[in-house]
């Protein structure tokens, strides 16, 4: 057998279809995506190729996705590569394993600064042979405020994995038990972080990002060991549908930051049930301005109905504004892995910018 790995193109229709055939019938929900013009385009400022990896050239057997996007490092700016989505014939037939391997070794031959964003946790196949090809890898920090304890302990699926879990939760939120518990643990964290209101800022709901949000970007990038570059024509290129709920906040009509959140109502999610879940997805701003930023998303997102808000935020400054506004920290799945050339160009470790509007964006929210 002869293994191909090339851009894939419109010519590819029926053999992506085929493989995506072959792994439904396997029970994976996994699929390869077709040839798509307008994402490969490289005058646009973020971009991305897709490749297939061929067997005797008539069959397709795997495929990754390569996004190229500007990120700040230090204090250079560097064109990365986002690895994702690979999906291998190794899932159902064991003869192909070598497959993942090769397309990793083929993405790094394209850009050797790469990283991959997600995953699952840990233990999904991806992170393994990350690691196991001596990239960094590490846990982005979830944070979470429950609004409704009633819909939290009905729909978290985290504490029903098993039966005897599920009926002592449901005798918990039966009782009042368990609402009276969530509303002790959040008092008492408020009052172990409480402080002093600094700063009153006003906001406003936009509908289009604008160029303010260019001042923001210019200010802050200095804050910031790494960050994937968050100018205007970056947030309109990844934010432009109208379910992103955009706020930009205001201190003696200055800006000072902006935040992106979603509240989307939840179809038996695997996790989160049927919660109307809140997702602070984004943010930015002037350095002591976050704390509020995330007190007035969070009040804006209980408004519009908010059962439970979470966020994941790699960056000190923005942890220390959730625990501030009485955000637990949780379990996180959410993994940042980096290639060796990538993870050696970054100096301080705990001052980079990773949220969920990285790499493919909030498509589980």
């Amino acid at each position: 057998m002869q293994y191909l790995i090339r851009e894939s193109d419109p010519k590819d229709k029926d053999l992506i279809e085929n493989f995506n055939n072959e792994l439904k019938n396997h029970g994976f929900n996994f699929n390869l995506p077709q040839y798509d013009k307008k994402l490969s385009n490289e005058n646009n400022f973020i971009f991305e190729r897709r490749f297939v990896l061929t067997e005797n050239n008539n069959k397709i057997r795997a495929g990754y996705n390569l996004k190229y996007q500007w990120f700040k490092i230090n204090d250079d700016l560097v064109q990365l590569g986002y690895y994702y989505n690979p999906v291998t014939a190794g899932l159902f037939n064991k003869k192909y394993n070598i497959c993942g391997i090769l397309l990793l070794n083929d993405a790094n031959k394209k850009k050797s600064d790469l990283f991959s964003l997600g995953m699952g946790g840990l233990s999904e196949p991806l992170p393994k042979l990350l690691k196991g090809m001596k990239w960094e890898l590490e846990k982005i920090p979830f944070f979470f405020k429950i609004i409704n304890p009633y819909s939290f302990l009905k729909n978290i699926k985290y504490f029903r994995s098993t039966k005897l879990k599920s009926i002592f939760v449901d005798i918990l939120t039966v009782s009042g038990l368990g609402w009276l518990c969530i509303k002790l643990i959040t008092f008492f964290y408020y009052i172990f972080n409480f402080q002093i209101k600094k700063n009153e800022l006003n906001y406003e709901e936009i509908k289009i990002v604008d160029k303010n949000f260019d001042e923001v970007w210019e200010k802050t990038k200095t804050h910031n060991s790494f960050i994937a570059v968050r100018n205007s024509k970056y947030l309109d290129a990844l934010y432009s549908e109208k379910r992103f709920i955009k706020l930009k906040f205001y201190h003696k009509n200055q800006i000072v930051g902006w935040s992106i959140s979603l509240c989307t109502k939840l179809n038996n999610h695997k996790q989160f049930g049927n919660m109307q879940l809140g997702s602070i997805i984004d943010c930015l701003s002037l350095k002591n301005y976050e704390g509020e930023i995330i007190a007035k998303t969070t009040e804006i997102l209980e408004k519009k109905g908010s059962n439970l808000i979470v966020s994941n935020q790699s960056h000190i400054f923005w942890q220390n504004a959730l625990r501030k506004n009485v955000f637990l920290k949780g379990v996180s799945n959410f993994i940042f892995a980096s290639s060796k050339s990538l993870n050696d160009k970054i100096k301080d470790k705990s001052h980079k910018h990773i949220t969920r509007g990285d790499g493919d964006g909030p498509i589980n929210l």
